[in-house]
C-alpha cells in the first residue's frame, strides 16, 4: 500500500470533472490515497458521489469577473478558498496537487504553491485553458491529450509536456457488449443506432437538430434508433416536442445518460459537441461521428478539437451555424448507408484514442514523486 496523498482538484464541466474521476479511479488502484477537491455547484455530478465517496470535498471557487464593482468580493472568495484548500491539504497531510483546468482548480494550485508542494497540470484540449496556460510554468509535468498543444505552450515547457491522452472512467471502458447494451436501450429491432449528445449541461443546437432530424424525416429514421441526451434544463422541453411529432424511430431520451458506456457500445455513430472528453471516450469505444463544436467555446478550442479527430479519419466537423436538419442529414444518411466507412472511421477513433491514459499520468506522477521523496533523503 502507497502512503502518498494525493489531491486532485478540478470542476466546472464534466470535460474536468470525467477525467479527475478516472485519475482518482487510477489512483486508488495503484495503492495511493487520493481525494477530489471541487467546487460545491459540482455536487450535481453524481459521479463524483459515486466514485469519490467519502474522499469528495468542497469548496466556493468563485470565477473571475471583469465587474470593478464584483471584483472585491471575487477577491475575498477566492482568497477565501485558497485558505480553505489550504488548510485539507495541510491537515490530510497532501503531497502534490493535480489540477484538471477550470477556474476551480486555482485556488488549489495557489495552496500547493504555499505550501511548498509539486503539482501536475491535466489539459483536456487542443489550446490550453487559462489555468493551464498560467500555472505551466510551475509545474511538474503537463499531461496532454493532444499533440498539438505543445504549439501554445512556451518552448522551454518542452520537457516537461507528455502526451499522455485524456483519461477515461473505468464505467466506460467496461461497458456490456452490443446486444446487452442495445437491450438496455429497447433497440435490438433498429439497423443503425444514433447517439445524440451535447455534454454535461446539454446542447440546444443538437437538441434542436435531433428534434428536426425527426420531424423532416420520418420515413428514412423510420429503422433508425437515437439515444438522445438533452441536459437537464433542457430535457421537459424536448421530451414533450418529440411526443408531440409521432412516430418516426425508435427514441430513448434523458437529461443525462447515467450508463454512458452502454450507450456508446448501443450506438453505431454519435452527433455530439467536440469537448475533448466526450471525443476521447467516443474514439476509445470506436464510435464514429459527427462534431458540432461550440462556436463560443474559450480559444475556439472545441473547433481545433474537432480539426484533430478530422485529420485522424475518426470524424466529420459541421459548424454550428450548418446543423440544421437539411445539412446535416444527407451526411449523416451517407455514413449510415456506408458501412465500409463507418467502418474505417471507427477503426480510426481506435487509433486516436489512448484507453490507457489514466494509468500513463498515474504512472509518471509517481514516478517523480519517488525520485522527489529519494532526493531528500
Amino acid at each position: 500500500m502507497n502512503s502518498t496523498t494525493l489531491l486532485i482538484v478540478g470542476g466546472g464541466t464534466g470535460g474536468h470533472i470525467s477525467p479527475g474521476v478516472a485519475l482518482y479511479e487510477e489512483f486508488v488502484a495503484a495503492g495511493a490515497r487520493a481525494l477530489f477537491l471541487t467546487g460545491k455547484k459540482d455536487a450535481r455530478f453524481s459521479s463524483l458521489r459515486d466514485v469519490a465517496g467519502e474522499d469528495l470535498c468542497y469548496y466556493r471557487a468563485p470565477s473571475f469577473t471583469r465587474n470593478i464593482l464584483k471584483l472585491p468580493f471575487f477577491a475575498l472568495g477566492f482568497a477565501a478558498a485558497v485558505f480553505r484548500a489550504y488548510i485539507l491539504i495541510k491537515r490530510k497531510r497532501v503531497e502534490a496537487v493535480i489540477g484538471m483546468g477550470g477556474y476551480v482548480s486555482a485556488p488549489a494550485l495557489i495552496a500547493a504553491g504555499m505550501a511548498g508542494l509539486p503539482f501536475f497540470l491535466c489539459e483536456q484540449n487542443t489550446v490550453p485553458g487559462k489555468v493551464t496556460a498560467f500555472f505551466a510554468g510551475r509545474a511538474r509535468a503537463i499531461f496532454t491529450t493532444f499533440e498539438s498543444t505543445r504549439d501554445y505552450l512556451k518552448k522551454e515547457l518542452c520537457d516537461r509536456i507528455q502526451m499522455s491522452g485524456n483519461p477515461i472512467r473505468k464505467k466506460v471502458l467496461a461497458a456490456p457488449d452490443r446486444e446487452s447494451a442495445r437491450r438496455a436501450f429497447n433497440m435490438r429491432h433498429c439497423k443503425r443506432v444514433i447517439l445524440a449528445i451535447g455534454g454535461s449541461q446539454g446542447a440546444m443546437t443538437i437538441n434542436e437538430l435531433v428534434l428536426g432530424l425527426k420531424a423532416a424525416y420520418p420515413v428514412e429514421l423510420k429503422d433508425i434508433g437515437i439515444i438522445w441526451s438533452t441536459g437537464d434544463l433542457s430535457y421537459e422541453k424536448y421530451r414533450k416536442a418529440a411526443q408531440s411529432i409521432g412516430d418516426a424511430g425508435s427514441l430513448y431520451m434523458s437529461p443525462f445518460i447515467d450508463e454512458v458506456g452502454a450507450a456508446y457500445m448501443a450506438s453505431d455513430i454519435a452527433i455530439s459537441r467536440s469537448g475533448s472528453g466526450v471525443m476521447v471516450e467516443l474514439a476509445a469505444m470506436g464510435i464514429p461521428s459527427i462534431l458540432i463544436p461550440f462556436p463560443y467555446a474559450a480559444m475556439d478550442h472545441q473547433d481545433k478539437n474537432a480539426d484533430e479527430f478530422v485529420k485522424a479519419g475518426a470524424s466529420v466537423k459541421i459548424a454550428n451555424s450548418d446543423a440544421v436538419p437539411e445539412k446535416v442529414f444527407p451526411v449523416l444518411s451517407e455514413l449510415l448507408e456506408n458501412p465500409t466507412r463507418i467502418s474505417r472511421m471507427s477503426a480510426r477513433a481506435r487509433e486516436a484514442a489512448r484507453p490507457a491514459a489514466a494509468a500513463a499520468v498515474v504512472k509518471s506522477v509517481m514516478e517523480i514523486l519517488s525520485e522527489r521523496q529519494a532526493g531528500r533523503v
